[in-house]
């Protein structure tokens, strides 16, 4: 019966918190040494406070606002069902005795918090039926009103705060989550700009340089035209293999094509930051970048969910090794 907290007005005066189920345990215990008294209890008064255990835990345990339309009606019959385990063992002229006012009350509070979880109907058919019931079973209509008299008050209470501050609560938390909404969109927007900006910096670093050289000489010299290709590839990387684009990966693929090595990093989005596994792999693509002399070395992320994590495929001639990274392995295999 959990899900996550409801945003109503049950919320605003806390029937979610731990609190409330300690406030409510205190409220059952206390009816029950009221109905039970010091000397133990007769079958039927153990069942009217079982019975009100029971409609208190659905009313705060039961999800859905308002409550559901099922638990609503188990909870609105229950005072009626106090009643009348009640009546088979007191008197009904009795109309102020302990375990009449205790019954009555109960059974009104579970009504009364029927409305606070949004049913008002329901809360008023049963806090009517549990009267009607004893009103049959009582020679008087006056002593049956007499007794449900005083619970008057405690359900008109509850059905102007379902009335009042229900639809209170829901623009509260309408605009508690406009409100939510609207930070999450600035904040998206503020990273994309620094994001941008980022880019733009390092963007700014890798090409104007070349671009300077070509402006002030109309051509590039044989170390200028090596230089832009470096600068190709290291902009085609941050492209195709974002989770590669780390500056220690870029310092060592760069010196490693400054080699004359061939280096292809390729990203299929297996290596999320939260995988556990970057450091270690970035590490390793390093060392294998530092370690080739010549050849070609290509260095693939898999797509997420498979075994193998990545891959890393090195060829000096006629040899080729292929190297393996496992999602839950340590180390290259």
């Amino acid at each position: 019966m959990t899900e996550r907290p409801r945003r109503d007005a049950s919320t605003i005066v806390g029937m979610q918190t731990k609190g409330a189920y300690v406030v409510a345990g205190l409220f059952v215990a206390a009816a029950g040494v009221a109905m039970l008294g010091p000397e133990g209890g007769r079958v039927a008064e153990l069942v009217i406070v079982a019975l009100l255990a029971f409609g208190t835990v659905l009313l705060l345990a039961v999800p859905g606002d308002p409550m559901p339309r099922t638990w609503a009606f188990v909870v609105a019959a229950l005072p009626s069902a106090q009643v009348a385990v009640l009546l088979t063992v007191t008197d009904t002229s009795a109309t102020q005795s302990q375990e009449v006012t205790t019954t009555v009350g109960s059974g009104a509070a579970l009504c009364a918090f029927l409305c606070v979880r949004g049913r008002v109907l329901p809360g008023w058919a049963g806090e009517i039926a549990a009267f009607v019931v004893y009103w049959n079973a009582s020679p008087h209509f006056a002593g049956a009103a007499s007794t449900f008299v005083t619970c008057a008050g405690l359900m008109l209470t509850a059905t102007f705060f379902a009335r009042v501050v229900r639809p209170a609560a829901a623009s509260i938390y309408a605009l508690h989550e406009e409100r939510t909404r609207q930070v999450t969109e600035k904040a998206a927007a503020d990273a994309a700009r620094d994001e941008r900006g980022s880019q733009l910096r390092r963007l700014d670093s890798l090409v104007r340089p070349v671009l300077v050289q070509i402006a002030e000489s109309a051509q590039l010299d044989d170390a200028g035209a090596r230089e832009a290709l470096l600068v190709e590839a290291t902009l085609r990387d941050s492209i195709r293999a974002r989770a590669l684009n780390v500056p220690e990966i870029v310092a060592a693929a760069r010196s490693a094509r400054e080699r004359g090595v061939t280096v292809q990093l390729l990203d299929d989005g297996g290596l999320g930051p939260d995988s556990g596994r970057a450091a270690d792999f970035h590490r390793a693509v390093v060392e294998q970048l530092d370690a080739a002399p010549s050849g070609s070395i290509t260095v693939r992320v898999h797509p997420p969910g498979r075994e193998i994590l990545a891959t890393i495929v090195a060829a000096r001639g006629d040899y080729t090794e292929r190297f393996e990274f496992s999602a839950h392995r340590t180390g290259l295999s």
